[in-house]
């Protein structure tokens, strides 16, 4: 008897081992402007939102119980059953750009993640526990993948070498801020010159040398030098990817634009010197584009006023579901070349009309095990699907032409 007693024990002992075993916690990082695709594609993998549990909370403000809040969320945990994985699958997500992404991967730098704790009793989107992302990141740990808007060798963290997988398309957008009259179109000449200045006079962009559009001022708006956003943007433009930039901080009163001032040295990733930091997350951004600004105050990098009531418009670069946001809100879309992309136009850029895009890359240290490998693979599938992807990516597999790096040469 008291054998059979210490077999049955020593086989629930192994039942119980095994079990906790079969499930999988991932923790994701990295680009912001496909944070809404992936968060698509990782409900995809698990049968759709009535499968599954959420917690979410934004950098800046609440998120909310909704899909949108949910896609568009700077922090996340999603909990369900993933095709081919056994067991519970829990992915933990903190998107703080490419590069720094990138880096946080290469070196095991800890990082902010909601914890398992936060998530509800309940799925579903409306069940979803959400607030603010100071007081729900609280758990301090690794993370093991990291999607990128560009490649590794484009980032301040070329080394150790990660894994690469290429696995969608992400299209960018210029916008500019509600109220811009008369400027339609953004140039590589145009881009360079904004953001190595930090402003230019409007009538630089519409030609027209009237009062107003001598006098008035566009503004470049942007991300740090940690996010991929920026680095495809100055890639795209050839402006140089390690070349310093000039951008603004904005300050505002409900939906009004009150303050710009130069970047602040010691302010953020990358704020080495004056103008070069800028925005952690493209959804910041997103969220004060829809805001007017014709009486601003400007200021210099240490806070001195240098200007006041001057009509400014602001000009920014987005992922494509953070500018259509902001358009949707009343921000304004500027084409690129000449060339309008709105997310509905994909052949645009399957055919090489539209450059303004770049590679989505999932970055990860060699030897997964079998179920991130399979993890692995369900967002591949998933991102390569158009009804998952919706307007926030291309599928890969449709593109007529490529190109080999960031910013280069598209072609067949």
């Amino acid at each position: 008897m008291k054998s059979s007693i210490q077999l049955f024990t020593a086989l629930l002992a192994l039942s119980l081992v095994q079990h906790a075993s079969a499930d999988l916690t991932i923790r994701l990082t990295g680009s912001t402007a496909f944070r809404a695709g992936t968060h698509k594609a990782i409900v995809a993998m698990m049968g759709g939102e009535t499968n599954c549990k959420f917690a979410t909370a934004m950098i800046s403000g609440n998120s909310a119980a909704t899909q949108a809040g949910y896609e568009g969320a700077d922090y996340s945990v999603i909990q369900g059953n993933a095709t081919g994985i056994t067991g519970v699958t829990t992915v933990q997500c903190t998107w703080t750009g490419s590069a720094t992404g990138i880096a946080d991967v290469a070196q095991g730098n800890n990082l902010l993640f909601i914890p398992v704790s936060a998530l509800p009793i309940s799925n579903g989107y409306t069940n979803a526990t959400v607030g603010n992302g100071a007081s729900r990141a609280t758990q301090s740990t690794t993370a093991r993948m990291a999607f990128s808007d560009v490649y590794q060798s484009s980032t301040p963290t070329p080394t150790p070498a990660l894994v690469n997988n290429n696995l969608a398309i992400i299209p960018f957008c210029f916008v500019a801020n509600r109220g811009t009259t008369g400027i339609t179109n953004m140039t590589q000449q145009l881009s360079r010159a904004l953001w190595t200045n930090g402003s230019q006079p409007k009538k630089l962009f519409t030609g027209n040398s009237a009062a107003a559009d001598a006098n008035d001022l566009v503004l470049a708006v942007g991300r740090d030098n940690g996010s991929g956003t920026r680095i495809t943007q100055l890639a795209e433009t050839k402006y140089g990817v390690f070349t310093p930039v000039q951008q603004w901080k904005i300050s505002s009163t409900g939906t009004t634009i009150t303050t710009a001032q130069v970047w602040p040295i010691n302010d953020g990733v990358g704020s080495f010197a004056a103008g070069n930091g800028g925005y952690s997350s493209g959804s910041t951004i997103r969220n004060f584009m829809p805001y007017t600004s014709t009486s601003v105050t400007l200021k210099d990098d240490l806070g001195n006023d240098v200007a006041t009531g001057i009509p400014v418009n602001l000009i920014t670069w987005l992922g494509i579901s953070d500018a259509n946001t902001a358009v949707t809100n009343l921000a304004v879309r500027l084409s690129y070349e000449g060339v309008t992309y709105d997310g509905s136009n994909a052949s645009l850029i399957y055919e090489g009309l539209y450059t303004a895009w770049g590679y989505l890359h999932l970055y990860h240290p060699s030897g997964l095990s079998t179920d991130e490998t399979q993890f692995r693979t369900n967002l591949a599938t998933q991102l390569d699907n158009a009804t998952t992807l919706g307007a926030a990516g291309l599928r890969i597999s449709q593109m007529q032409v490529s190109r080999s790096n960031d910013g280069a040469t598209v072609g067949p």
